[in-house]
């Protein structure tokens, strides 16, 4: 039985599950569901699914979960149990249909688009949305991928849910179109960590130094998880040296910047500082409405342009978050029949209540946070902000601090006044009105509030 049970792959088994299940529903709800679906893994007992969230892989699970285990069990041709997981780069793994022949006068089909080694093939610079915050970042991605060397080491970094993770892969993905035999080698820090444990534990050293320092290009993702790790830092070290003094490409992305990250030896941030450091910082309400239109572009559901303003207001944390809220409406959508009772706004907020409440959380900022952001960019320190002293650029940084301690926090004006120092109410109302209207002419003013908000909700 356990022979019969592991003889298929898990993306042969789930393709032959898939045509048992194709039966047995309608197309509309097959490309609906069943094809967002991944094969990850098989095992003598288990076919390992996945979705990409976890809110959808509740909804199968609720819905198929019987017609899901029938027709895995039938294709198996054994009592082969399946479980649902989910994750974000979760990418379905169902066999293309063959391509009728082309009539003569047809145009000729372009090549097919190559997705390197674990990337994700969604990720590419056409699907991308560029604002701001990020302009920057993707400019120096696109020149990695297209004039390798440029910048190298390329150092993106920034919050969780930025996208950072989006530009490494479309660059992977680019360089593997462009080029089939590049040898493009992607992997996030812990990967990198648990191929290094297992060549010590098999003694296959030699090979895990082939497979990471013979690349042409390579990517690694979350290195701040490099923190603390001595004899992965020493490896990690030397792999950039091989790989660089080679002149080939690489490309990391992290939480921090290469100096922020503690337990980090002087000799790696000075590796990682050689190239070009870029940050993501929190997207712009242009830039989420923009990512939330283009989503719904290839979406079988069809949320009102409204819905879609009223998520890019009120989710600004990630557009990883972001995308988590649009799917869960598009998942009640499908359960229901909208064009018999269209989704209002009173159930949109129902359904995003919990996400908004934790969005909430994730993006509070502090008065202390305000006052050390502030005295940051202004060169200053925190107690100049506080005290007594009355130049004209503490005077100035004092009031943009209470500015912006009145338009981001819930504090009164008097406890505004209390964190500088026991200033009263109507020396906080005067520092608001002052640039309120500095703004009107300033752009430069305006501009630096910006980058000060940004800050302050990257770091919440």
């Amino acid at each position: 039985m356990a022979t019969e049970c592991s003889r298929w792959s898990a993306t042969e088994l789930w393709n032959q599950a898939m045509s048992i299940l194709r039966k047995k529903v309608d197309e509309k709800t097959y490309k609906q569901y069943f094809e967002r679906i991944a094969s990850l893994s098989v095992s003598e007992t288990e076919l390992k699914l996945g979705v990409n969230t976890q809110f959808f892989a509740e909804i199968i699970d609720e819905k198929f979960g019987a017609l899901i285990s029938a027709a895995v069990k039938e294709a198996a041709g054994c009592d082969l149990s399946y479980s649902m997981g989910w994750d974000l780069t979760y990418v379905p793994m169902v066999e293309e249909p063959e391509a009728e022949e082309p009539d003569a006068a047809a145009p000729v089909a372009k090549p097919a688009v190559l997705t390197a080694p674990n990337c994700n093939a969604r990720y590419t610079f056409e699907n991308f949305v560029v604002g701001e915050e990020n302009r920057y970042a993707f400019s120096a991605a696109q020149t990695a991928a297209t004039a390798p060397g440029t910048y190298n080491p390329l150092y993106i970094y920034g919050g969780t849910g930025m996208g950072k993770t989006h530009l490494m892969q479309a660059v992977a993905n680019h360089v593997q179109s462009a080029n089939p035999n590049a040898v493009v080698r992607y992997t996030t820090c812990e990967g990198f960590l648990n191929e290094y444990v297992d060549a010590i534990k098999n003694h296959t050293s030699d090979k895990f130094r082939d497979r990471f320092r013979n690349v042409d290009l390579l990517l690694v993702d979350d290195v701040h998880n490099l923190s603390g790790k001595e004899g992965l830092q020493e490896e990690f070290f030397n792999t950039f040296n091989a790989i660089y003094n080679t002149g080939k490409q690489i490309m990391m992305t992290s939480d921090k910047q290469p100096s922020e990250i503690k337990g980090l030896e002087a000799r790696l941030v000075s590796r990682f500082q050689s190239g070009l450091t870029v940050q993501i910082t929190t997207p712009s309400y242009e830039t989420r409405l923009a990512f939330l239109q283009l989503k719904q572009k290839g979406s079988m559901v069809q949320l009102p342009e409204e819905f879609l303003a009223y998520m890019a207001r009120r989710i600004s944390s990630s557009i990883r978050a972001l995308d988590g809220a649009r799917m869960r409406l598009i998942a009640y959508a499908s359960l229901v029949d909208t064009t018999v009772q269209p989704l209002t706004m009173a159930q949109v907020e129902t359904l995003l209540n919990d996400l908004l409440n934790e969005e909430a959380e994730r993006t509070k900022v502090s008065i202390e946070k305000i006052l050390e952001v502030v005295a940051a960019q202004r060169n200053l320190k925190v107690i100049d902000l506080t005290g007594s002293k009355r130049t004209k650029e503490i005077a100035e940084s004092r009031m943009l601090a209470m500015y912006l301690g009145r338009s981001l926090t819930d504090l009164s004006l008097k406890d505004i006044g209390q964190a500088f120092g026991g200033r009263n109410h109507t020396t906080v109302i005067h520092a608001i009105k002052e640039i309120e209207s500095d703004c009107e002419k300033n752009e430069e003013l305006k501009r630096s509030i910006q980058t000060i908000k940004r800050k302050l909700h990257a770091d919440a």
